[in-house]
């Protein structure tokens, strides 16, 4: 007697089909959805967008802490693409269904809250940022955008801050650094009664024609003073070293010897 095949009916073909959409569907499903419980749930990159424009920049959340919050990092042309951009310095999560981008004294420009799925904020002229999750920092989890959650509970404690940055933190000797990290060979001395000192075999053309003369803190910054009477401000970064404001000329940083 011949074996007959077995085939399926119908309501077998519907479950089989329904069974493997099912698989498929977890499979796709993020591990994880990220959070805004913690700074660490959100370090990596994320991409800053103006609605109704083609601009946008590169943003990446590290978790060091600077003074006004966390360090923000972006390419040197955000600023200029950007104008929102030109005195973010720190990012922060006043609690757990907002992230903010402040500047050096931890007061937000930027405030963004969850619209539809997606963080939002708007600026002083009434337009609309989108910021999206692009890729997590080594080490730590990442989810899609559209699993984007904000409703996790607020972390058992807030981050510790960052101790108040002094006065007499900043005197000393300090390398001139270009583009890249490169050293000049240049010195600038600044002494603890505000004055600044330029070694005389300084061959960077910059810096020379700046000469600067003195120096003072200003909300958080490092605010030179040439001899001519302009001045430069500098943010402080990570690694103690102070970076001028990317979007005046070249870049410029001093690194305490």
């Amino acid at each position: 007697m011949r074996n007959k095949a077995v085939r399926a009916g119908p309501p077998l073909r519907s479950l089989l089909l329904g069974l493997a959409s099912w698989g498929l569907a977890l499979s796709a499903s993020p591990l994880c959805a990220l959070t805004l419980d913690s700074p660490q749930a959100v370090l990596g990159q994320w991409e800053l967008s103006l609605e109704g424009s083609n601009k946008t920049c590169r943003l990446t959340l590290r978790g060091e802490q600077i003074h006004g919050g966390f360090y923000i990092g972006m390419p040197a042309g955000c600023r200029r693409a950007l104008p929102v951009l030109s005195n973010i310095v720190a990012w922060g999560l006043p609690d757990s269904a907002h992230l903010d981008l402040a500047d050096v004294n931890g007061a937000p420009l930027l405030y963004f809250t969850m619209e539809n799925d997606a963080l939002v904020a708007t600026g002083t002229q009434g337009e609309t940022y989108r910021l999206t999750f692009v890729v997590s920092a080594p080490g730590h989890a990442a989810a899609a955008p559209d699993a984007l959650r904000l409703d996790a509970a607020p972390p058992a404690a807030a981050p510790v801050k960052a101790a108040p940055l002094r006065s007499a933190d900043v005197p000393g000797r300090y390398a001139v650094l270009r583009e890249g990290g490169r050293d000049t060979g240049c010195m600038v001395t600044l002494d603890v009664g505000g004055k600044a000192f330029l070694s005389p075999a300084c061959r960077d053309q910059g810096i020379v024609i700046f000469d600067p003369m003195g120096w003072r803190l200003a909300g958080g910054r490092l605010v030179l003073r040439a001899r001519k009477g302009h001045t430069a401000q500098l943010d402080l970064q990570p690694d103690g070293s102070w970076l001028k404001d990317p979007k005046d000329a070249k870049s410029l940083a001093l690194k305490k010897l």
